[in-house]
């Protein structure tokens, strides 16, 4: 049978969870949190306490599992629309994407990424670029400017504007 109830208590490790149905005032033993993929691809995301939560009991109430969170008239939806998806923590970091839009946003205070990134398009940055590695693009490397520029040598001047340095690029 379908119940709602409350969730009292997790155990993150096991993925379990018990759960406080207020119309009998009874609380499940510890009950799977139903998972989206759990062999190969493997998704993990754990219920709070306090969390309103639907689940699937046997007739007797002992055996089940939670189905997943609902939404409820104090807890709204973070968004309000079938052509977005989100995920917002309670730590102030999101993930939101429009697929109408087709722009995912994505905030969170420190972003760690491992692996090769392309890019097609404009990159805009408001902060400024830190490597710890050298920089090249499709002719050379910062470092290889330096190499050249830092040390370069003009031919007379005398009042006048220089010629291009020697050392070509």
């Amino acid at each position: 049978m379908l119940r709602f109830g409350i969730v009292s208590q997790i155990d993150a490790i096991n993925v379990l969870a018990r759960v406080n149905f207020g119309d009998d005032d009874s609380t499940s033993f510890w009950l799977p949190v139903i998972q989206t993929k759990t062999l190969k691809d493997k998704f993990y995301v754990m219920p709070d306490v306090g969390e309103q939560v639907a689940c699937l009991m046997d007739e007797n109430s002992e055996d089940g599992v939670i189905l997943g969170a609902i939404y409820s008239a104090e807890d709204k939806p973070i968004l309000q629309s079938e052509k977005e998806m989100g995920i917002n923590l309670d730590c102030e970091a999101s993930v939101h994407a429009n697929k109408e839009e087709q722009t995912l946003t994505v905030i969170f205070k420190k972003m760690k990424l491992i692996g090769d990134i392309e890019h097609d398009g404009n990159l805009k940055n408001t902060k400024g670029i830190k490597s710890d590695a050298d920089i090249t693009d499709k002719k050379s490397s910062m470092q290889d400017m330096r190499n050249t520029y830092n040390g370069h040598t003009h031919t007379g001047n005398q009042g006048r504007p220089t010629s291009a340095p020697a050392q070509g690029m």
